[in-house]
């Protein structure tokens, strides 16, 4: 959220932003808009407008999971792959952990988004919920919830 002056009042306000890679595989910054708040609304709004301007071949999403924007990505782009961004999720994850732990934990999910196969991946996670479901059971929750 940010702060801004609109009619002589400071009020909050959501920043959407849209970064895309084009087909030279280069990011771009798509749009920037402010909104109320980070709601379905909003993002719908954002989704709409980035449309009109020509959006078009949009084949995956990465975002954070707040709901709102999730619904709208669905509701404005039907059939993407969407995929949770992982600095997010990384810290959901350590923002649950005991402060002791989340350097420890914080290498494992690392290990756990850097494995070569699904199947690595798997096995670290199951490693990772095991060892850390009574040390740490509220970041085991986040990340038990994605699997």
């Amino acid at each position: 959220m940010l702060k801004v002056r609109e009619e002589g009042r400071v009020r909050s306000r959501g920043a959407l932003i849209g970064i895309g890679i084009n087909t030279e595989g280069y990011r771009e910054v798509l749009g920037l808009m402010l909104g109320d708040s980070e709601s379905e609304a909003s993002w719908s709004e954002f989704f709409s407008w980035l449309k009109s301007r020509g959006l078009h071949g949009v084949d995956v999403v990465v975002s954070d999971d707040h709901r709102g924007l999730v619904r709208a990505i669905r509701r404005h782009f039907q059939g993407v792959t969407w995929q949770r961004c992982q600095t997010h999720f990384t810290r959901n994850v350590l923002d649950a952990t005991p402060k002791p732990l989340q350097e420890e934990v914080h290498r494992r999910v690392r290990a756990i988004l850097e494995a070569p196969d699904m199947e690595t991946a798997r096995l670290l996670l199951n490693q990772t919920l095991e060892a850390y479901e009574t040390k740490a059971p509220k970041a085991m929750a986040v990340f038990g919830s994605r699997v």
